[in-house]
């Protein structure tokens, strides 16, 4: 079946704001393939002389893997309120259920994946989507990392948060033809393999893949050995197209272009009527959401740590290895062909010529102090310090000193972690409409509990649908549920402070065992509870039966009470003792 004339002109349209929104990217994208060179130590030319040393200590790489694992090595707390009631039984088991959903789509896995990407490009995006095929084609809920290479938006959106406000965006990936044939068979016929497509840029994701395999258009029509097609899920704001005065799309109108051809047209699917989309800027960009990475601002020193390295290993080379210098007719011409840097070799040179060898100058001293002025350079702009890196700061020994070193020491990441649990307070409000629209039956989540084993958490679906029933909005009534993250709960590092203040509080009896082993998160807490609770009553037990006597007891021992001064030289009579009485 051909195209209609409405689907041409749409397919139209959806090319010109495709050209828009990558002429925006391509702005921004301009040192995306730079940073991924630098990230890797390909900081050298490729056209360089041989001779050269093409010297790399890449401490990028290292500095970007820390600051991931500093801001994913723990998991954020997380809750769910009622705006309603203060104690809303639904909102525990929305919290219940989230976390539930989080722990089996590997949230923590992906979260890392993500800060990775943001610290590439300085923007990524998840989505936060309902896909079909997952469960064994029941369908899930599912938590997707998106490579900003494969998403455009509008450019009137100034800031990553404010994504929603957008006129529109779309998600641009590749699929086998066959598989869209498949799923679309009213359409087979139209969708095309269309992988090599002129008009795909080439800042975008499918553009490296197609020059990473070869797959470009040349004279011999190279390309995938499996046939694929380009999909772009489009999301725009149709404020033209209505039926008895009203909007036919008030939302958002869901457009899918599959090998060319449009597959699905229709309204936006999702309760809370806005697209799945939440995206987050590293660091912050006032021209443009697209954020500055984190690769710009460290790139610099380390590509000139790499010149002087090489200078310096270039100069000890050929401080062991001396220059021939001597006079143009000292040899042959065939033996300066052979002179070579073999030591001990022998040369013979004519009568009344000179040939010598001579070493370079060494290196002046600043080249070591300016290397290591650099690396200093590095650690202070990515925030990374001693202290982040586990070594003592100095000659400071203090415990508290050093805690509080860590604490400034994280300020940096302490922003960025802010940051991360907005967008994460985005998806989660996100979850709960998904939530209340498609888990329509009662499931199993397990889950990793706080002692370390694998906990079930039974979802009752009951519970939600009363709340439905007995609401005038229906399944509006999720309005009522708000998500949250505690600030800084993504840190180790806090979750570290809060449980030593746990301990220095219950030292001093201002909490108890119970407070204490929950700040800690430590694991089997009702059970060492329990014992404990039944050690004390033994040894209350062995205390009552020993009649309080003599302090055998294993309970905790006192110091003795101090003697007065004059106890060993004083009378008897002057202490109050008195002699035994025989009757």
């Amino acid at each position: 079946m051909a195209l209609t004339e409405g689907e041409q002109s749409l397919i139209k349209y959806l090319n010109k704001l495709y050209v828009e929104g990558s002429e925006a990217r391509a702005k921004a994208s301009k040192n995306w393939d730079r940073a991924i060179k630098t990230i890797k130590g390909e900081t050298w030319p490729e056209r360089r002389p041989k001779y050269k040393i093409n010297a790399v200590m890449n401490f990028l790489s290292q500095i970007v893997e820390r600051k991931a694992a500093l801001l994913t090595d723990s998991r954020p707390t997380i809750a769910v309120a009622s705006r309603k009631q203060k104690d809303d039984p639904v909102a525990e088991i929305l919290q219940k259920t989230i976390e539930g959903i989080l722990d089996e789509k590997s949230f923590e896995q992906k979260l890392t994946e993500f800060v990775m990407l943001e610290e590439y490009f300085g923007f990524a995006l998840f989505n936060t989507c309902y896909d079909k095929s997952l469960d064994y084609g029941k369908g899930d809920l599912d938590l997707v990392v998106i490579d900003p290479r494969c998403f455009i938006f509008d450019p009137y959106v100034t800031r990553s948060w404010n994504l929603q406000y957008a006129e529109y965006c779309c998600l641009e990936t590749a699929k086998p033809t066959e598989l869209l044939k498949d799923l679309n068979p009213k359409k087979a016929d139209e969708i095309k393999a269309d992988i090599t497509s002129e008009d795909v840029k080439p800042d975008s994701l499918i553009h490296k893949m197609r020059a990473l395999f070869g797959w470009e258009k040349t004279a011999t029509e190279k390309t995938s050995v499996i046939p694929r097609s380009i999909v772009r899920d489009w999301w725009i704001r149709d404020r033209t197209t209505r039926k008895d005065n009203k909007l036919i799309f008030p939302n958002w109108r869901h457009i899918i272009i599959a090998g060319g051809c449009p597959v699905e047209d229709g309204a936006n699917p999702y309760l809370d009527g806005n697209h799945p989309f939440d995206g987050m800027e590293w660091g912050f960009n006032v021209d443009s959401p697209y954020g500055a990475n984190e690769i710009d601002q460290l790139e610099s020193p380390q590509i000139l740590f790499n010149k002087l390295l090489a200078g310096i290993l270039e100069n000890a080379i050929l401080m062991g290895n001396g220059i021939w210098i001597g006079d143009q007719d000292a040899l042959s011409k065939e033996d300066w062909a052979k002179l070579t840097n073999e030591p001990g070799s022998h040369v013979k040179v004519r009568p009344g010529k000179t040939l010598r060898r001579d070493t370079p100058p060494s290196l002046p001293n600043y080249m070591i102090p300016l290397t290591t002025m650099l690396v200093n350079g590095l650690e202070k702009l990515s925030g990374i310090t001693e202290v982040t890196e586990g070594r003592r700061p100095g000659q400071v020994t203090s415990g508290v000193a050093i805690e509080s070193l860590a604490m400034m020491a994280q300020t940096t990441i302490r922003l960025k972690a802010r940051q991360i649990e907005g967008m994460i307070q985005r998806i989660g409000q996100k979850l709960i409409p998904r939530i209340f629209a498609y888990y329509t039956t009662d499931r199993i989540f397990n889950l990793v509990g706080g002692n370390g084993k694998i906990e079930q958490y039974l979802y009752q679906r009951q519970k939600i649908r009363e709340v439905i029933q007995n609401d005038s909005r229906g399944l509006g009534a999720f309005q009522d549920y708000q998500f949250k993250v505690i600030p800084a709960s993504s840190l180790a590092m806090t979750k570290w402070q809060k449980g030593l203040m746990a301990v220095q509080l219950f030292q001093t009896g201002l909490i108890d065992e119970r407070a204490a082993l929950d700040a800690l998160e430590f694991p089997n807490r009702d059970e060492i509870m329990q014992r404990m609770a039944e050690k004390q009553k033994e040894m209350a037990m062995i205390a009552a039966q020993q009649g309080g006597r003599g302090g055998n007891g294993f309970g905790r021992k006192r110091s003795p009470a101090k003697l007065p001064a004059n106890l060993l030289r004083g009378k008897k009579q002057e202490l109050g003792f008195q002699e035994p009485q025989v009757p």
